[in-house]
């Protein structure tokens, strides 16, 4: 399969969790070597250390290589709710703002990620947000479903469908992102319940494999304009006028 590669979920910079080649260099080697033509990415400074810093960062290596698109963070336990920090976000050229809720330990119901749920409404910027569990998504989906932005869920695997599969009708703009769908039957399963468009292809590199989520929907049982769909462009589509 010779298909154009966009993807919504890479990371440069220092892991502290474990021992892996997290580094710029190690990304961009991995995008050649994958043949990716796009990558959202980001710094994980922005993770573990200042998101300010992590965004100037991020921005910096995104504009040393045109394949790069540059994923703003925001941590609502420094955020003091000013819109303007959002708007100057997105005049800078980020395309997307992510959330580390994996790393970073706050609560759904806390008062500045609530309040950066409205803030984000009429920018246009896709927010990408890393499912915590059983009823994290529900409760993501519900908060945000009348906000008019895309919300893209990473972190689920296939026992995360049930949820996301009953919350499509619900939230239009809701979207799951691919890295840990390890099985094909997750995309036959996918495809059979939901928009094909609501599927969006994700990696999670260096700090993942490439290919656990990449050769399952190559041997998915779903048509080839489909793979093209996840792989290509359905993040196209959500970030408007993304080329």
């Amino acid at each position: 399969m010779d298909l154009k590669i966009a993807d919504i979920n890479t990371v440069f910079g220092f892991f502290p969790k474990r021992n892996v080649d997290c580094s710029l260099k190690k990304l961009i080697a991995l995008l050649e070597k994958h043949h990716i033509s796009k990558a959202l990415t980001i710094s994980l400074k922005a993770a573990f250390y200042d998101y300010v810093e992590g965004n100037i960062e991020t921005l910096e290596a995104c504009r040393k290589d045109p394949r790069l698109i540059p994923v703003a963070s925001i941590d609502p336990r420094a955020y003091l709710g000013e819109q303007e920090e959002l708007e100057e976000i997105k005049l800078q050229g980020f395309k997307a703002i992510r959330l580390f809720t994996e790393f970073q330990g706050y609560p759904l119901d806390y008062a500045p990620l609530l309040k950066l749920f409205k803030n984000l409404e009429n920018l246009g910027l896709p927010l990408l947000v890393y499912n915590l569990g059983y009823g994290f998504m529900t409760k993501i989906a519900r908060e945000t479903k009348d906000r008019g932005y895309p919300v893209v869920i990473f972190g689920c695997s296939y026992d995360a469908l049930s949820e996301f599969i009953s919350l499509s009708p619900e939230n239009p703009h809701l979207y799951i992102e691919t890295s840990l769908l390890d099985t094909p039957d997750a995309f036959e399963l996918l495809i059979d319940k939901i928009d094909s468009t609501r599927i969006i292809f994700g990696s999670g590199i260096p700090l993942t494999y490439f290919e656990a989520s990449y050769f399952m929907i190559e041997k998915a049982d779903i048509p080839e304009e489909t793979k093209e769909l996840i792989l290509y462009h359905n993040l196209e589509n959500i970030l408007r006028g993304f080329p």
